[in-house]
């Protein structure tokens, strides 16, 4: 289980988590400092800013090539539970918002009343996890972003033998081959893993299935600052799932609660 208090931002085999930090180079919350994230922009859609990363810091695990920093937004309005965003300029971003889902609201609705505009700003610090993707420990907590393929034939048989305990517990049919206890560790989604393809139109790859064309850079809890939730008091089971499409650099997010 993630902790409450920390994003995780996610790399090749490599993880680190953002906690607050008053010295922190990165920040959470304030105004977007980009142009095109405004209401009327978003055809009436307020998007909030969480974090804003600076990519020259060496403690983040990954560094899309041609980029200075990235800002990690999402759409709390159920009018939009998945947005995708890129940059069209160095300092101008382009949104899509998907109008599809039939559980969207026809009306602006938010978490919680008195939901703010903005989140109060604080300063942010990266600090890298130990990660070993030869870890049995390490492999089942955070499978569903790395996999396992460097597991050891005596690694995958300890695997084996928590996926079938985790099934036996939540009555579930047990993984027996390997393909299959690679789709059954699925950590830390509680849904699965997110399959979806890139949401800009002009990409090929949206107009493709292509496994992995989208890759995991982080995820964020409902309560990543003291003080501060993003879905309510009571909503700890609630992430956000941030996507980069491999192709065009476009930021898909979604959300997953258990």
């Amino acid at each position: 289980m993630l902790p409450e208090d920390n994003a995780f931002l996610f790399g090749v085999l490599k993880l680190a988590k953002a906690t607050p930090n008053s010295q922190g180079r990165h920040t959470f919350g304030g105004n977007t400092p980009f142009r095109g994230a405004t209401r009327e922009d978003c055809d009436g859609l307020l998007v909030h800013h969480l974090y804003s990363l600076d990519l020259a810091d060496p403690a983040l695990p990954f560094s899309p090539p041609g980029l200075k920093s990235l800002p990690l937004l999402y759409c709390f309005d159920f009018r939009a539970n998945t947005i995708g965003y890129r940059f069209s300029t160095d300092d101008s971003l382009q949104f899509f918002f998907d109008r599809s889902d039939p559980n969207l609201s026809s009306e602006e609705e938010w978490p919680y009343e008195d939901y703010p505009e903005r989140f109060p700003r604080v300063p942010m610090s990266i600090t890298p996890v130990p990660y070993n993707p030869q870890d049995p420990e390490d492999v089942y907590a955070w499978a569903g972003i790395f996999g396992m393929d460097h597991i050891s034939k005596e690694g995958e048989e300890l695997l084996q033998k928590k996926a079938h305990e985790s099934a036996r517990l939540w009555q579930q049919d047990a993984p027996q081959t390997r393909e299959e206890l690679s789709d059954y560790l699925d950590m830390p989604f509680s849904q699965g893993r997110p399959t979806s393809r890139c949401m800009n139109p002009l990409c090929e790859y949206s107009q493709q299935d292509r496994r992995n064309q989208l890759r995991t850079i982080a995820i964020v809890p409902n309560c990543p600052t003291k003080e501060t939730y993003l879905f309510g008091k009571y909503e700890d089971d609630v992430i956000l799932i941030f996507q980069m499409c491999e192709k065009c650099q476009t930021i898909r997010v979604s959300n997953q609660c258990t």
